[in-house]
């Protein structure tokens, strides 16, 4: 690992070296520059008396961190992990900072997207406030985003993860974090590092440790999201990708999920909701066209996943006239615990089972932008929270199908 500094202190010696370590994801030069610039400018505007040192999180036989300034911070690839891919624990950029705020004794540590921030708000200051200024231990990043933005999330990762431990972080799988430094030392020390490796250092690992922990959690809305980078991903590698770490933590603090009932709000800095332009012109009959495929060729691999009740209810929605299909709110709830209980118990292979759930899932997507495509903001948001409803009011289903996964099938 090769760390230089940045420091953000007239005089360094006032303060304690490394006070915040704030990580970038690799990206092109122009990208990382304006980033480390905007943060510099920010720090000594909101905490100006806080040294600094940007770094930016290198791809390799193993994870480093280079000085943002550095020629080499140019010619890095990014890392997997810090876009939420989960990848192995020893190449995983959570991994490397936390070793490295460990290492200075940084009172706070931030993992960012080397993307613009929405420069109309505070944003650093309303991601370090709570770790610096209030006790936290655990920022969440969250956006105002458009109606159909990060369907995943809306779909799958937030009513999971919110019905599973109780704590309602709006946008758990973004690929950013601020983290304390008793935070980050617990982290380390975890055993998932040697046990679990091709999953430590996620997006879902390390909220699931959060929630699951004694650890002080927040989340701060930080303006308009700044849009992802990179063409769009194939929904059923994205699927793959995001949902499996879920899944996996999910087996992983079993013990404690199966405890939780019903959920609360945690606390929340900066301004929420949900950009609404007016209707949208979207074309749901592909969505409804790839659920009904889904049922024809993918129907003998859901036999071995879902109940014969789903599977019947499924067929009968394929049935209904074009235009017509839905997968309602309960049905999805269920598939996904259902999903769940087959990825822990490898009844598939699992990266073919959760690119199997595609179909389901842009089946239920189809009736979503159905029901918002003329709501605004307030309206969207209140059919999140009927769908996340759902799920927690499903979840003795998913219990009953955790502890004993053949009383459902014939």
């Amino acid at each position: 690992m090769s760390v230089t500094s940045t420091e953000l202190s007239a005089s360094p010696a006032e303060l304690p070296h490394g006070e915040i370590l704030i990580a970038l994801e690799a990206g092109d030069r122009s990208a990382v520059t304006a980033s480390a610039a905007s943060i510099r400018a920010h720090l000594a505007a909101r905490f100006a008396g806080c040294t600094a040192k940007i770094v930016v999180a290198t791809a390799g036989s193993e994870t480093a961190l280079v000085d943002a300034d550095s020629p080499d911070a140019a010619r890095t690839a990014a890392v997997p992990a810090l876009a939420g891919d989960g990848i192995a624990g020893h190449l995983s950029a959570v991994s490397a900072v936390l070793r490295e705020a460990d290492r200075l004794g940084a009172r706070a540590a931030v993992l960012l997207s080397a993307g613009a921030h929405d420069e109309s708000v505070d944003w650093l200051g309303l991601l370090l406030q709570p770790i610096l200024e209030e006790g936290f231990d655990y920022v969440c990043p969250t956006y105002r985003r458009e109606r159909l933005d990060g369907m995943l999330n809306t779909a799958i990762v937030y009513p999971l993860t919110r019905a599973l431990f109780g704590r309602r972080l709006r946008q758990p799988a973004g690929g950013e974090a601020a983290l304390s430094l008793a935070l980050a030392r617990a982290l380390l020390a975890q055993p998932a590092w040697r046990q679990d490796p091709a999953y430590a250092g996620s997006d879902a690992w390390l909220v699931a440790s959060v929630l699951a922990g004694p650890f002080r959690a927040c989340q701060a809305w930080l303006g308009k999201w700044p849009g992802g980078a990179g063409p769009a991903e194939d929904a059923s590698h994205a699927l793959a990708r995001i949902v499996g770490p879920v899944f996996q933590e999910m087996e992983r603090h079993a013990d404690r999920w199966q405890r939780v009932e019903g959920s609360e709000p945690v606390p929340s800095v900066g301004q929420a909701g949900v950009i609404a332009g007016g209707p949208f012109a979207v074309d749901v009959g592909p969505l409804e066209d790839a659920f009904r495929l889904g049922l024809r060729e993918l129907g003998e691999l859901w036999g071995l996943v879902l109940p014969p009740g789903t599977l019947l209810t499924l067929r009968r929605a394929a049935a209904t006239p074009a235009g017509k299909a839905r997968v309602s709110d309960a049905l999805w709830a269920r598939i996904v615990y259902d999903f769940a209980v087959a990825h822990s118990t490898r009844v598939v292979e699992r990266q073919q089972l959760l690119r199997s759930m595609t179909p389901l899932y842009l089946g239920w997507v189809r009736g979503f932008v159905e029901d918002v495509r003329e709501l605004d903001g307030d309206g969207t948001e209140a059919r999140v929270e009927a769908l996340c409803g759902t799920f927690e009011r499903e979840k003795p289903y998913a219990i009953a199908r955790w502890r004993w996964p053949d009383s459902f099938n014939p």
